[in-house]
Formats: C-alpha cells, sequence, structure tokens
C-alpha cells in the first residue's frame, strides 16, 4: 500500500469501507435475484417455515462478493499487475503458519455458543481459535499491509454475530493479540424477507478492536 494515498488513518477506514459498499452494490445488482432466492422443492415455491427458504450458502455468496471486490481494486490500481494485494476468500495462513486468533478466557463463552472449540494455549489467560476469514484483501506473507477483513453471515443462519464480531475485533487490533487490519467489515445477507426485498448489507465496521 502506498500511504500517500491517504491523508490520516480516518480516510484509509473510509476508503476500504466505501470499496466494500461498491462490491455490495456490484452484487445486489447481478446476483442476488439468483444467490439470495430461496430454494424450490420438487419445482414448488416454498414459504418462510421451511428450511429451504434462505439464500444459498455463505461461501457461494461471500465468493462473488470477493470477485467483485477485486473488480473494484483493480479499477483503483491495488490489485493486479505490478501490485503486490491479493483478495483471498477462507485465507488460514499467517506468515508462515495456521492463522490463530489470541481469545481471552472470558471471552470463552462466545466460542462455544459459536460451537467452536479452543485451542489449548500455554497462558492462563487467552486461549487460542483456529480462523479463516471469509474475505481478506492483504499481502500474502507479511502482516505489513493487512487492509481488510470481511466476515460474512446469513440473517436466517441461526449462529450467534457474537462470533464474527469477536472475530472482526480481534482481526483489527494492532497488538499482539491481532493482526492489525485496516478495517473489519461485518456484511449480511438479508434472506429471510419476501424475495423482492432480499439483498446484502454492511452490518458493522470494526477498527482498533472496536465497532465503529
Amino acid at each position: 500500500m502506498n500511504p500517500q494515498l491517504f491523508i490520516n488513518y480516518s480516510d484509509e477506514q473510509k476508503f476500504w469501507r466505501s470499496c466494500v459498499q461498491k462490491a455490495v452494490f456490484l452484487f445486489n445488482r447481478k446476483d442476488k435475484n439468483t444467490l439470495l432466492c430461496p430454494r424450490k422443492v420438487n419445482g414448488v415455491d416454498v414459504n418462510k417455515t421451511h428450511r429451504a427458504w434462505g439464500a444459498a450458502s455463505e461461501r457461494a455468496i461471500a465468493h462473488r462478493l470477493a470477485i467483485y471486490l477485486e473488480q473494484v481494486l483493480i479499477r483503483q490500481g491495488l490489485v493486479g499487475r505490478g501490485s503486490s494485494l491479493a483478495v483471498d476468500c477462507e485465507y488460514n495462513r499467517h506468515l508462515d503458519n495456521v492463522k490463530t486468533q489470541r481469545i481471552p478466557h472470558e471471552l470463552s463463552d462466545i466460542v462455544e455458543k459459536a460451537k467452536r472449540k479452543m485451542i489449548e494455549s500455554n497462558t492462563e489467560e487467552y486461549g487460542m481459535i483456529s480462523v479463516a476469514p471469509d474475505i481478506v484483501v492483504h499481502r500474502r506473507g507479511d502482516d505489513a499491509d493487512n487492509c481488510l477483513v470481511i466476515e460474512l453471515k446469513k440473517r436466517s443462519n441461526p449462529e450467534i454475530r457474537e462470533y464474527d464480531e469477536l472475530k472482526l475485533k480481534t482481526f483489527t487490533k494492532a497488538t499482539c493479540d491481532g493482526f492489525g487490519y485496516k478495517l473489519g467489515v461485518a456484511v449480511e445477507a438479508i434472506d429471510d424477507v419476501r424475495v423482492e426485498k432480499r439483498k446484502l448489507a454492511i452490518a458493522k465496521c470494526f477498527a482498533n478492536g472496536s465497532e465503529l
């Protein structure tokens, strides 16, 4: 990243949020009527009480969003020829190791409610969780350009939102507990409403370990 692109840290956060917003707009224009629509069962439309009422898988939705985000960044000259930045999905590496996060034990109940397991650590204060964020914009193998991290969740998904928010807070911490991503964004697929009202939307943003 060229630091001269931004006047201050707030400008950088606004820039990355605007990139996500543009990618969300492209998704809603091109894919919401297919990826966010309910499935049919035996060729018949289902109602909202049926398990097929929700959208396609979160992986499929996140993949398309990542494609549009990459297109936005290519137009900005930040990804592509001559750039070391990359847009990756479910990237589970940190430098040369598996990507993990240190989570204070007092927050372990959030991990347990999300039906995830804490990895044993050598300290009584923290536990570890293995993570693979849905979408990242970064330079592989280096923490110097950890720019953007996105977690996507369908509204029809019963998993607790606090787990994704905990990860985004940790990803944006600029300490040994986190990775120093400039911005973390929670994107929601609104798929528990009538088909014509379904869309992607930015739900929350995080920076410096806190919600903005």
